[in-house]
């Protein structure tokens, strides 16, 4: 017995000298051809296994290899794949990724009005995320901001946990400071430069491509750049007749069904495509963050001679979701990480007090005219109409859990008990005209602030080109905004409407009685109309003009680009 148990201890040293032995510790660092920066997150993987590290912030990696030989894939977004042979323990000192920022096999209508950095030779550090790269970095319950993780320059905060509350820094700089296109389209927006990524969560379906460029001066247009410009490249009408159903699943029981179809280019030179998919999950991460959406596409293409082409595109994703807030690190440390409190129950569901939903259909006509050899006029009509706002809360009647169980320590005391507001809003109510109203001193209700708006839009380039040298670029941006801002009644908790004392255009017994829904299709025609606004109830009218221009050169040697822009508003 003795012999035997010697004997399978040899085997077992044997097998595990010889598994050892076929292994191999690579190292190396990666660097990107464009700036020879160090690319941090960069895969490598050792091919045909699923052995496979990331680089660290200075672009090193260290990957021990299941065989003795063979190849590591090394990728990185908005770079070319490369693939290396190994053979036992070795250095690969640095290892520069080339730029994959090629856009030749994606239709691209309004390339004048479309600043991408596809044929310009200038020193503009770019990074291009083609469609396919989007689905696999947003798989599960990912969304469209955080497919721009890994990308240079790029930071993503997804905030405190919500659907549609990403946060995209480029270059150390706010979304204010960055422009964001959508073919060409100006999206930040209009009144404070903002970029709600919750309005534009159907982009990870739609788009065919996202080409980030960094820096100052990367963008024609007279808008804020200096962080850089982002220009997101939908698809249009394909070439090719095709279609899919695709299901998706995540955490947190989070579907998505999605169906696409294409027709393709017929004989006269039509072509049609659609998109639709729906969403929804009980939550995206932390309590109380429960989200519903649809996305859809339609798009219409026209190519009557090969001097013209024409593409109507409209496209909307309107949602709802659940926010949580920014919390300091003691509030997590205390109620836990996924801890929310916006969020509580009322007659046993659970119910939010900050809701965001939105609907904004986005619009526009592409035309592209091939005046002759060197000269090519592209102009985009668009337009977008934005209905919606976010849910809060109204009065000083709150109530939390730690305020009724006199618990602040456990993990629920923070959460809001709506069942005792609904008790303290009925036991405190005044009566106007034998109706129970709450009053801002004692009473709780949700309320609705409302930011709808029409936005209208032309844009359009004129573009030179006398030689395979020389391209010189004149255009118009014009733009009209009318915004509307307003706060409405959504749930009065209880309670027959509000007490609206506040405002002295009115008497102290006026009431707002009407309640409407927080839900993105409602809210593109059932708002409030002027007598049952509350607290604020304006009108901002913003009139845009400006004009842009660019003279580029791009020899063997040598090449340089001026551009100028000068715009007006008021």
């Amino acid at each position: 017995m003795k012999k035997i148990t010697q004997l399978l201890c040899v085997v077992v040293f044997a097998l595990t000298s010889a598994i050892a032995f076929s292994q191999s510790t690579i190292t190396g660092k990666i660097v990107g051809a464009d700036m020879g920066e160090p690319l941090p997150g960069a895969n490598i993987v050792e091919k045909g296994t699923t052995n496979g590290v990331t680089t660290d912030f200075d672009g090193n990696f260290t990957i021990v290899t299941v065989a003795d030989s063979g190849k590591l894939v090394i990728s990185y977004v908005g770079f070319a794949v490369k693939t290396i042979n190994f053979n036992g323990d070795a250095d690969l000192g640095t290892v520069v990724l080339d730029l994959d920022n090629t856009l030749d096999e994606i239709i691209v209508v309004g390339t004048g009005v479309i600043d991408i950095a596809e044929s310009r030779q200038t020193p503009v550090a770019v990074s291009t995320i083609k469609g396919k790269d989007i689905q696999l970095k947003i798989a599960g319950n990912a969304e469209f901001g955080e497919s721009f993780k890994n990308t240079p320059s790029v930071y993503v905060s997804n905030q405190a946990g919500g659907f549609g509350d990403s946060q995209i820094f480029l270059r150390g700089f706010d979304q204010t400071n960055t422009a964001y296109l959508l073919n060409g389209q100006p999206i930040n927006g209009m009144e404070d430069g903002r970029m709600y990524w919750s309005n534009w969560s159907g982009m990870a379906d739609v788009a065919n491509a996202v080409q980030v460029q960094r820096g100052l001066g990367s963008s024609k247009l007279a808008i804020s750049s200096v962080g850089g410009t982002v220009n997101i490249i939908s698809r249009t009408t394909e070439r090719n007749e095709g279609g899919f159903i695709r299901f998706t699943g995540g955490n947190d029981s989070y579907i998505k069904t999605t169906a696409s179809y294409d027709t393709g280019v017929n004989d006269k030179g039509w072509a049609f495509s659609f998109l639709l998919d729906h969403w929804q999950a009980h939550r995206k991460y932390a309590i109380g963050t429960a989200g519903q959406g649809q996305n859809y596409l339609f798009s219409v293409g026209y190519k009557p001679n090969d001097k013209n082409t024409f593409n109507f595109l409209i496209t909307g994703a309107p949602q709802w979701h659940d926010q949580n807030f920014s919390q300091d690190l003691e509030f997590f440390e205390r109620y836990g990480e996924k801890a929310n409190s916006n969020t509580g129950f009322l007659d046993g569901e659970r119910f939010t007090e900050r809701r965001n939903y939105y609907h904004k259909p986005v619009a526009n006509l592409n035309w592209d005219l091939n005046i002759n050899d060197q000269l090519d006029l592209s102009s985009v009509l668009y337009a977008s109409w934005g209905r919606g706002g976010g849910t809060g809360g109204v009065g000083r009647g709150r109530i939390r859990n730690e305020d009724v169980t006199g618990d602040s320590d456990a993990l629920n005391a923070r959460e809001i008990n709506f069942d005792a507001i609904v008790q303290n809003n009925i036991a405190t109510a005044t009566t106007i005209n034998g109706g129970q109203y709450g009053t801002f001193g004692d009473s709780y209700l949700r309320r609705s602030s409302v930011n709808n708006h029409n936005w209208y839009g032309l844009l359009s380039n004129l573009q030179y080109e006398p030689n395979e040298n020389w391209s010189m670029n004149i255009g118009i941006d014009g733009r009209t905004y009318n915004g509307f801002h307003f706060r409405q009644l959504n749930n009065t908790l209880g309670l027959d409407g509000y007490n609206d004392n506040f405002r002295t255009d009115r008497p102290n017994d006026y009431v707002i009685t009407e309640t409407f829904e927080a839900d993105p299709w409602a809210s593109l025609f059932d708002f409030a109309d002027n007598d049952q606004r509350y607290d604020y109830n304006y009108e901002e009218v913003i009139q845009y003009l400006g004009t842009f221009g660019q003279i580029e050169y791009a020899g063997d040697n040598f090449s340089a680009f001026a551009q100028g822009a000068l715009s007006t508003q008021n």
